[in-house]
């Protein structure tokens, strides 16, 4: 099997250009694998390298090396090739998808990833082609996240930068006419944000879809209606702890529910983050795909919402 290593130099505080790379070859030599090391130039450029190389028939397991947003890329251009792998060196800033699994430092352990085992999990997909590993997020959740951007370059990273923007945004935040479909019945509504997840969290550890589990083929959605003042600061803490689905303070705000597809129609004109990838909105469904994607799950490592299961 070929190993193939994409490397984001964006990514985090760099470590993908400097220590990583060192590291990687340094174990590539020792271990004696066939592999390459690619570095990025754009989220074009690693669809189009990596659908040249799986169009080849080649097994390879692809590494990406940086954020969720590196994980998007590769996942783009592996889709519907059986002899492609993904796996995860997170290097970004909140590493999200990963926060699905216990022990996380096994990630960056190349002997465990190589290791590995490789587990089906199901992936979003959109009706205009795009798809998504973690979580969609529509609304305020987006407007943080392009706040978050510059708290990056302040040198706030994770959950702690994600809680900066959110404390600029939140207080002005404007909230959004959506309409969706639920038991049949059509509802249009103001909306804070939307979350649509396959995974647990999203801004570097906030518990938005805590029962979302990333091979049950379904997807999480949660709908947070607009709401002020101290209910908001407490909302906010509920929704980085993952207690929001269960607290009666926060219940009247949140629409919460699992499908296999959904339809979600924007009245004005929000934004959405794909994992952590801000994109212009407009009316989409969404559906999933049940282990759509084989990904290496490091030796040593569990599923937060239970064991992994059996190939």
């Amino acid at each position: 099997m070929k190993h193939i290593f994409i490397m984001n130099p964006a990514a985090g505080k760099g470590d993908a250009a400097g220590s990583l790379l060192e590291k990687v070859r340094r174990f590539a030599k020792e271990s004696g694998i066939d592999h390459e090391i690619h570095r990025s130039l754009g989220k074009q450029e690693i669809h189009d390298y990596i659908v040249k190389r799986v169009d080849c028939g080649e097994d390879i397991r692809f590494y990406a090396c940086g954020g969720d947003g590196t994980i998007n890329d590769v996942l783009c251009g592996i889709m519907g090739h059986d002899n492609a792998q993904l796996a995860v060196i997170p290097c970004g800033s909140g590493n999200d998808f990963v926060r699905n699994f216990t022990n996380r430092a096994k990630f960056f352990d190349l002997q465990a990833q190589l290791d590995g085992s490789v587990m089906p999990v199901d992936v979003i997909g959109m009706d205009d082609g795009g798809y998504a590993l973690n979580m969609i997020n529509i609304g305020v959740d987006c407007d943080i996240v392009i706040k978050v951007e510059d708290e990056k370059k302040r040198g706030s990273k994770g959950a702690k930068g994600y809680l900066k923007g959110a404390l600029q945004v939140l207080p002005h935040y404007t909230a959004y006419r959506m309409r969706y479909e639920l038991n049949g019945e059509l509802i249009e509504e103001d909306v804070i944000l939307a979350a649509i997840a396959n995974g647990m969290t999203c801004g570097g550890g906030f518990k938005s879809n805590p029962t979302a589990r990333i091979d049950d083929g379904l997807m999480d959605v949660g709908i947070i209606k607009p709401v002020r003042g101290l209910k908001l600061m407490n909302m906010l803490i509920q929704y980085h702890q993952g207690t929001h689905l269960k607290s009666k303070s926060t219940r009247e705000y949140v629409t919460y529910f699992q499908c296999s597809s959904f339809t979600l129609e924007p009245l004005s004109e929000p934004s959405a983050s794909v994992d952590g990838e801000v994109i212009p909105f407009k009316k989409t469904r969404f559906e999933i795909l049940p282990r759509a994607v084989k990904f290496v799950v490091p030796k040593g490592c569990g599923l937060v919402a239970g064991p992994l299961p059996q190939n």
